[in-house]
């Protein structure tokens, strides 16, 4: 054997020790905590704020269903109030009614009321109609957000894989630079062919950076669809399989119009849109009220002594008729009255007109004089009211046939987009084999290129050309097999229930 002979199976013995060797510095990642699907979508479902947003809207829907109930209850309320007036001269228009003194007063209340109406007694209806409403859109609203839940999973999974692609066009690109090398050392190679393994290198090193920032990108989305912050290292466990979908359209359909949770929330807004409509006609009934109430007051003198002095005013009137009027009768000779009591001069009369004026004065501010029990009753029946009533119920009218209408069209664009998704699935399930088809031959071909680079058949450029053609294949199985998984997650949340 020639020396060059030996030199040149010398340098592709070094190609093989070096192509078997394991890559200098390339070591697998630590392990870091693992996310299923499954609790993807539930920690989505508990923190994501904007279905916690959603749900508070149940909290009140709730809440109005109660007040509805409620409201047949009579209604009752209290009440006390303080008063108090100056002293001075009381007028009442051109009147003038004396000196009074300061009054000090305070009141206390209790009332019962009851009404009795059409739209009281269709309220409850309402009201849980729209309960209903409310809870049907909420379950809508979650099953969009675990359909997002679920597309971004499979997003980042495709991002991993995408990435661990980059990883092995990496290592292929090393070692076609380490041929490169061992054949420019046993000169059968060319510098050319070494710096171009050395460009395509580094391409591949390039790729690999791009595609784990985009892993990582996507993994941050789907913590922010998932209300957390995923910890560093964060590694998916969950597994898609790929199956031929065998459903037929018209399975699908009656699965969705059935289940679709869109469907379903626009039918409980028909519901609500309906029972507007009795509640608008109930106007025409009448309405029936009833009101009772208790209530007392106190109106109290701050100083009596101008209350006195009327009084002893009024009793010296008084004690000059009846002395005036002895003196009559003693004339003519008859009897006559005793008018000692209405004596102002006297001091005991004085003491006991002051005395029945405290009396009358009642304490302030509790010293409440009740007064009697005060209950009606009123039925009224509305007649014309410039047909406003028939303007509501032509509105509620309107409003329940758009809303019957929107069933239908999103029963058609449902029919349509099951359809539609099906056909999706069918074909990405049916472009993911050819994807692997043709990754296989990719390969096959970038083995013959290496042999026929390694025994100098081709050059450099066949590899490289190869490799690429590869790299592309390998790329387009992946996209196309989560272009399925993601098709089949569109399908199920359209149909409303797992198909896997």
């Amino acid at each position: 054997m020639s020396t060059q002979r030996l030199a040149r199976a010398a340098g592709l013995s070094l190609f093989a020790a070096l192509a078997a060797a394991p890559l200098a510095g390339q070591q697998a990642p630590p392990p870091g905590p693992t996310l299923t699907l499954r609790e993807a979508v539930a920690t989505a479902r508990e923190n994501n704020p904007d279905m916690q947003a959603q749900r508070n809207d149940v909290v009140v829907s709730r809440a109005a269903v109660r007040s509805a109930r409620a409201d047949f209850l009579p209604s009752a309320s209290a009440g006390a109030g303080f008063g108090y007036t100056a002293s001075g001269v009381q007028r009442f228009g051109s009147e003038v009614f004396g000196e009074r003194p300061e009054y000090y007063s305070s009141n206390w209340s209790l009332g019962l009321s009851y009404g009795l109406s059409g739209a009281k007694l269709m309220q409850p209806r309402i009201a849980r109609a729209q309960q209903a409403a409310t809870e049907s859109r909420i379950v809508g609203y979650e099953a969009g957000l675990v359909m997002q839940v679920e597309q971004q999973y499979l997003t980042v999974l495709q991002a991993g894989e995408l990435a661990a692609q980059a990883e092995r066009e990496l290592e292929r690109a090393r070692e076609h630079e380490r041929l490169a090398n061992a054949r420019l050392e046993v000169g059968s190679g060319t510098p050319l062919d070494v710096r171009r393994a050395q460009v395509e290198r580094g391409r591949a090193e390039v790729g690999v950076v791009q595609q784990q920032n985009t892993y990582d990108t996507e993994l941050l989305r789907l913590g922010l669809l998932m209300g957390v912050d995923l910890p560093a290292g964060t590694r998916l466990a969950s597994e898609f399989q790929l199956f031929e979908p065998r459903w037929s359209g018209d399975e699908l359909v009656a699965m969705a119009l059935e289940d679709n949770p869109t469907l379903n929330a626009a039918r409980a807004s028909t519901g609500a849109a309906r029972a507007q409509v009795r509640a608008a006609r109930s106007a025409y009934l009448p309405t029936l009220s009833f009101q009772a109430g208790l209530n007392g007051s106190v109106y109290s003198a701050g100083n009596i002594d101008p209350l006195v002095q009327q009084q002893l005013g009024g009793m010296r009137g008084a004690f000059a008729a009846c002395t005036e009027n002895n003196a009559i009768r003693a004339a003519v000779g008859l009897s006559t009255a005793d008018c000692s009591q209405l004596d102002v001069s006297d001091p005991v009369v004085q003491a006991n007109v002051r005395r029945q004026v405290e009396a009358g004065n009642p304490s302030f501010p509790f010293g409440y004089q009740r007064q009697p029990l005060q209950a009606s009753m009123t039925i009224s029946l509305p007649l014309f009211d410039g047909l406003d009533r028939e303007r509501r119920i032509e509105e509620a009218r309107v409003q329940a046939s758009d809303a019957e209408l929107a069933v239908r069209a999103e029963e058609q664009r449902l029919v349509r987009d099951v359809r539609t998704g099906l056909l999706n699935a069918r074909t990405a399930y049916r472009s993911a084999q050819l994807q692997r088809q043709v990754a296989e031959n990719a390969a096959e071909e970038l083995r013959m290129a290496r042999e026929r680079f390694r025994l100098g058949a081709a050059n450099s450029l066949e590899v490289t050309d190869a490799q690429t053609r590869l790299a592309e294949a390998e790329r387009a199985v992946i996209d196309a097999v989560y272009m399925y998984h993601k098709s089949l997650a569109a399908l199920e949340a359209l149909v409303g229930r797992s198909l896997r």
